[in-house]
């Protein structure tokens, strides 16, 4: 097995998992669960790499022929990502990989990102392949949301849970790949424990400025009553299909870490604070609301982030959100947000990504 690892703030969790495919400890089915963004599919990927010593293959994991990977931007997995008779042109599903023989000689890793996207139709039939796996098989399933799968899936696979990493952590790993330390300190401080989501804050030109006016917009809202807060869901709702979805999700994180630094000022605890440039707005929310019912907007804002991941409509949870945080008597006070701290729509442009890279999957679909 290859001991290098690329995996950032999981090498406990790898360690683990690598070990217990050594002992023969490991079932045929692992279920990787955490936040979006935390390393799931980075650490599958990983974990494959490993098992198939991929480092000695021409072209890397990716081109390895006992490698399946399903990592697409489509919002739903269907039947014929699972099922045999997948078309050419899509690659093998998974039970067409799974039904080959291993070309090197050892074990076959399929990787499935996000698995809860799995029609019913689509988790019938991988169901079919849990009660009766191929040998030398290991299929690694990945979910933000495990509780969309369906029962008899969750208790065919090994769960092992993937924490969020330590800003620190987060921050130094940006500053070895050459990022200017406020900046790595910033988009670490504003991923949520999530190193995909602060490489991309960090290197996508443009990212962390639209984060600062994602969390202008939110601000602005109060004051502007009921018809005002339907006005801006109804404005910052994002478009339509998984980008959209992740979009949203994406928008009320940001949100949250006002609201979670607010509490932290309303605790008499502001070294804790993120947003360490919004001090007078965040005193302005925390002397105005109190801690009890910043709360319940935080706790408002993760119900409607876990509604959205279980695909419930963007735009009615924004609307719902929106009256229930910014209409009536509690709602919060209007401030003025300061200007953005950084020139960060300059941030510097590199490779980034916030899952594993998709693979080539026609090598195997060559070989059938």
């Amino acid at each position: 097995m290859a001991a290098s690892s690329t995996v950032i703030g999981h090498e406990t969790v790898r360690g683990r998992l690598l070990t217990a495919h050594r002992d023969g400890r490991l079932g045929h089915a692992v279920l990787l669960t955490g936040p979006s963004g935390v390393g799931k599919t980075a650490l599958a990927c990983d974990f494959a790499s490993a098992v198939l010593d991929a480092s000695r293959w021409p072209g890397g994991l990716l081109a390895h022929p006992d490698l399946w990977l399903e990592d697409s931007d489509a919002e739903r997995i269907g039947i014929d990502r699972v099922r045999p008779g997948a078309p050419a042109e899509t690659g093998p599903s998974l039970q067409d990989a799974m039904s080959l023989r291993t070309y090197a000689g050892g074990a076959r890793i399929a990787v499935m990102a996000r698995a809860e996207r799995l029609t019913e139709q689509a988790a019938d039939a991988l169901l079919k392949t849990l009660e009766e796996p191929p040998p030398d098989t290991v299929i690694v399933l990945c979910a933000a949301n495990p509780d969309a799968l369906p029962a008899t899936i969750l208790s065919r696979a090994q769960h092992i849970g993937v924490g969020r990493v330590g800003v620190p952590r987060i921050s130094a790993w940006l500053e070895e790949q050459g990022l200017e330390a406020r900046l790595a300190g910033l988009a670490a401080a504003l991923s949520g424990g999530r190193p995909g989501r602060a490489k991309r804050l960090a290197t996508q030109p443009g990212a962390l400025s639209a984060e600062i006016e994602a969390l202008h917009s939110f601000l602005a809202v109060a004051g502007a009553g009921m018809e005002g807060a339907l006005r801006a869901a109804t404005e910052l709702t994002p478009g339509a299909g998984a980008d959209g979805r992740e979009r949203a999700m994406l928008l009320l994180s940001v949100w949250a870490s006002f609201v979670r630094d607010a509490m932290c000022e309303a605790e008499a605890v502001p070294e804790m604070r993120l947003w360490k440039d919004y001090a007078d707005p965040l005193k302005r929310w925390a002397e105005s609301l109190g801690a009890a019912r910043l709360t319940e907007i935080l706790g408002l804002l993760m119900r409607a982030s876990g509604d959205i991941s279980r695909y419930a409509q963007p735009r009615l949870t924004f609307e719902t959100l929106f009256l229930d945080i910014f209409s009536g008597p509690d709602a919060p006070p209007p401030v003025v947000a300061p200007s953005l701290p950084l020139a960060l729509a300059d941030a510097p442009a590199a490779p980034a990504t916030t899952r594993a890279p998709r693979p080539a999957t026609g090598r195997s679909a060559k070989r059938r």
